[in-house]
């Protein structure tokens, strides 16, 4: 086989193809010492309006997605993975998560992960959190979760993903929210045993939690979004709402980190330079400019203006690695 016109080996440049069209997402780094002669990476992906299902299959390698990269690149979803061929281990935090073939796991990507891959072939679908029908407690405890093989809730999900991998080049972009609702509540089931402890809000308040966490992200902009709003507009008492959101700080703090991941994705998308700062601290309802500053430095390390100018100072992304950012970005807005 033939390198490319720079005179890299076949596996070497197309390594270097794969990481820049998934940059946005990890950062990658192969596993085989023979990866200049073998690495081989493809991915496919299709629009359904409300999330992208695809596939991917790959060489042996490492993926890394730390703080700075969610911040410098910021999305707001669930990368949900049938596995097809090989395994992979996770470090979610200090623990270990060992995923094997035909196990599903779930990655929230506002997280950080490392993970060491063999060789693979998985089945994806991103999505945004808010559509899995799950409570507060049970979506804080999502990232790393994963369906087994060998379970009936594996078995259902598992052929359930892999049709709609293998027949979403005939779905229409248009049209298909109706199947990704209904795809979210079939993994919401299949999650939902194995997230949930004795301590979580009962079954009967988890549809109220889903509810409640689709009014916060259309309503991120309103400054009187908090608990008071809540419990008059879902009609639920103080007590049911703290309950709800304790395992995640609160509701004020719920809203709050929100509220700077919706602005990370503003940022990325380029708001930045049509507004300023300023301008996304107000339509955001963070009470100033410096306490939108510190209070987003503290969740992703850098400042918003560290961010806008990193990412202008960027070299642009290779076609596919430009198109899956734009589409991640924009699975957000609808």
């Amino acid at each position: 086989m033939e390198g490319d016109q720079q005179g890299h080996a076949p596996g070497e440049a197309q390594f270097a193809q794969w990481r820049e069209s998934i940059a946005s997402i990890f950062d990658v780094r192969p596993l085989d010492p023979d990866y200049r002669e073998t690495f081989q990476g493809r991915i496919d992906r299709h629009d359904l309006g409300v999330a992208l299902v695809g596939e991917v299959s790959t060489s042996a390698q490492s993926y890394t997605r730390n703080e700075s990269l969610i911040g410098a690149v910021g999305v707001d979803h669930l990368l949900v993975q049938l596995y097809d061929r090989g395994s992979t281990t996770l470090d979610l935090d200090a623990t270990e998560v060992r995923v094997e073939p035909n196990d599903i796991v779930v990655l929230d990507l506002s997280r950080p992960l490392a993970s060491h891959a063999t060789a693979m072939r998985a089945f994806n679908l991103v999505l945004p959190r808010g559509l899995l029908n799950l409570n507060p407690a049970s979506l804080d405890r999502v990232h790393g979760a994963v369906i087994p093989r060998h379970s009936a809730f594996g078995r259902i999900a598992g052929d359930y993903l892999r049709s709609l991998a293998l027949t979403a080049p005939d779905l229409p972009a248009q049209g298909s929210a109706d199947l990704i609702e209904a795809t979210a509540a079939l993994l919401s089931a299949c999650l939902a045993p194995s997230l949930l402890r004795d301590q979580d809000a009962p079954v009967s308040l988890t549809a109220s939690a889903a509810r409640l966490r689709r009014f916060i992200d259309h309503h991120l902009s309103d400054p009187g979004l908090g608990p008071e709003l809540l419990m008059r507009r879902f009609a639920v008492s103080r007590s049911v709402l703290y309950r709800l959101f304790s395992p995640l700080g609160g509701v004020s703090d719920y809203i709050r980190e929100r509220r700077l991941e919706r602005a990370s994705l503003m940022i990325n998308a380029g708001t930045l330079q049509r507004g300023g700062v300023g301008a996304i601290a107000r339509q955001l309802g963070f009470p100033s400019e410096d306490a939108f500053s510190r209070a987003f430095k503290s969740r992703f390390g850098h400042t918003p203006r560290d961010v806008a100018r990193m990412r202008n100072a960027a070299p642009a992304l290779p076609r596919d690695g430009a198109s899956l950012t734009s589409w991640l970005t924009q699975l957000s807005c609808r």
